[in-house]
């Protein structure tokens, strides 16, 4: 059995899912507010190609991604396609829960795992982490000042 490294965020954004979801959806629109995906572009459907620009602390590379599942209004996860994946698999799954009291809960999950993930954390679990918060605050800003980059 191999290590599993889970990296979560999580905050409440004023607005509802669809809203969200459309957001998180176009990739093209990432460049315009997104401070850890710095630049994407394909088609968010299942089974598409998404490629990545990604910020991780200092540096900056690129990913290929493939979209698993989406749930408009719900749902999207995709997988990373990088040369290291057979070593440190990473699979990130966005949801969206409406709440009750208005708004909805918007969580950010990155398990990693595979017979070097130890590795993966080590060099880049911190950039990870505070990647996927910079990434939520963004959205929250984003999608609660209408779709407009501040």
């Amino acid at each position: 059995m191999f290590p599993n490294f889970h990296y979560t965020t999580e905050l409440h954004i004023n607005a509802d899912a669809e809203t969200v979801y459309a957001a998180i959806a176009d990739f093209n629109s990432y460049s315009q507010w997104n401070p850890w995906l710095i630049q994407a572009s394909g088609v968010c459907a299942e089974g598409e190609l998404v490629d990545v620009t990604v910020r991780l602390g200092r540096r900056v590379m690129s990913v290929q991604h493939k979209v698993l599942e989406t749930v408009p209004g719900r749902l999207l996860r995709w997988c990373d396609l990088g040369w290291f994946t057979k070593a440190a698999y990473g699979e990130r799954c966005r949801t969206i829960e409406p709440l009750a009291t208005g708004g909805v809960r918007y969580r950010n999950e990155l398990p990693v795992t595979g017979p070097l993930a130890w590795l993966a954390h080590l060099f880049t679990g911190r950039a990870l982490q505070q990647g996927m918060q910079a990434e939520n605050e963004a959205l929250k800003r984003f999608v609660e000042s209408g779709g407009s980059t501040p």
